[in-house]
């Protein structure tokens, strides 16, 4: 199972964590709150400015990437994946966007 640790105190992370879980078909994700998270390899600093994906191969993916992963486990995704693996491009411009998103989200634990 994929385990993704979110911001529970920020509100926009919650309401993307709800929107995902509904949109998982294949109950593929498990949501832990970054205040339940037990993971020594994870920083909490890390943890309130960003999402964390821990993938079952023990792999660590943050920020767009493990949006982007975890967008390839949710097929109402699937007709925009493609545009999400543009060699360069779009590693840049998601980390950007990323970051732009993560700046903005209002949560009183945003460090970014």
């Amino acid at each position: 199972m994929i385990q993704v640790i979110y911001d529970d105190s920020c509100s926009f992370c919650r309401n993307i964590k709800y929107s995902f879980n509904n949109l998982d078909y294949f109950n593929t994700l498990s949501w832990v709150p970054s205040l339940e998270n037990k993971d020594q390899r994870i920083d909490s600093n890390l943890l309130r400015s960003t999402i964390v994906v821990i993938k079952p191969s023990n792999k660590i993916l943050v920020e767009f990437r493990a949006c982007r992963f975890l967008m390839t486990r949710i097929p109402f995704f699937y007709p925009i994946i493609i545009l999400l693996y543009i060699p360069f491009i779009s590693l840049y411009f998601g980390n950007k966007v990323y970051r732009i998103i993560s700046k903005n989200r209002l949560c009183k634990n945003n460090l970014l």
